[in-house]
């Protein structure tokens, strides 16, 4: 945990927080693959708009001494990484301070499953898009309330639609689709998350010359799709069954391209 320019190991985080009295704050998920940081700078660059919304201090960002702590730990092997920035101080809901504190957590990296049999939709969640959505705040209740729900009707997957019933993405994923060759992600404006795999598959995909199309799209549009897949920090997953809808799990050339640059 750091306020200053250090990392020291801790198990205790100091009470009360501003994190956990009013969520303040944000977190990456991060892949460390032995060596560094995989989408780094994709990382740097939505916590730094994460927190200038936010009001946090962009300057107090720790991330040379948070390479270097990871470099000096020896790790080997895949790690799963959270990095934790939350408001210091007190106060009630007007902050006394823009300085934050850091917290980098460190775990066994799993990677997502090839397939994900069977996806259903939220009955009870729906997102709302704000300034914010697209960042990874400290609020995530309505994914814990819809991997509960996914959960009780023993599904692999569950996707949000947003207050005006356009797909917005999964449980913990961003959502992409295929129709005729053509392929489709739900814009932002859905109040999905604005993915770093998300963002390196568009670019991906610019850089190819593959056409996309981020827009707002209904249920019934993501039903006609030829296949559907979920992707995030642990990979990608083909979404074999949405309801009673099936669809082809195998991945075309272009995704398994992508995977094998990036995974």
């Amino acid at each position: 945990m750091s306020e200053s320019d250090t990392w020291s190991s801790t198990s205790q985080i100091d009470l009360p927080n501003r994190a956990m009295s009013f969520g303040d704050g944000l977190f990456e998920t991060m892949y460390w693959d032995g060596e560094k940081i995989r989408l780094f700078d994709f990382h740097l660059d939505r916590l730094r708009h994460g927190m200038e919304i936010l009001e946090l201090s962009v300057s107090g960002l720790q991330e040379h001494s948070l390479l270097q702590l990871l470099q000096s730990l020896n790790l080997h092997g895949e790690s799963r990484l959270r990095w934790t920035v939350f408001r210091a101080g007190k106060g009630k809901y007007t902050p006394e301070s823009s300085d934050v504190v850091q917290v980098l957590q460190i775990s066994d990296f799993h990677r997502a499953p090839a397939i994900k049999h069977r996806a259903i939709i939220s009955e009870r969640i729906r997102l709302n898009p704000s300034i914010f959505s697209s960042s990874k705040s400290l609020n995530g209740i309505p994914y814990v309330l819809a991997n509960l729900e996914r959960k009780r009707n023993g599904a692999d997957e569950i996707i949000l639609l947003d207050n005006h019933g356009n797909v917005a993405e999964a449980g913990a994923a961003n959502i992409f689709w295929e129709k005729g060759g053509e392929i489709y992600t739900p814009s932002l404006e859905s109040g999905c998350i604005g993915g770093v795999m998300r963002r390196s598959f568009l670019d991906f995909l610019e850089e190819k010359r593959i056409e996309f199309v981020q827009d707002l799209f209904l249920v019934a549009d993501l039903l006609k799709a030829d296949r559907v897949w979920v992707s995030n920090v642990t990979g990608i997953s083909m979404l074999g069954q949405i309801g009673s809808k099936a669809f082809q799990t195998d991945l075309p050339d272009y995704l398994l391209a992508f995977y094998k640059n990036s995974i």
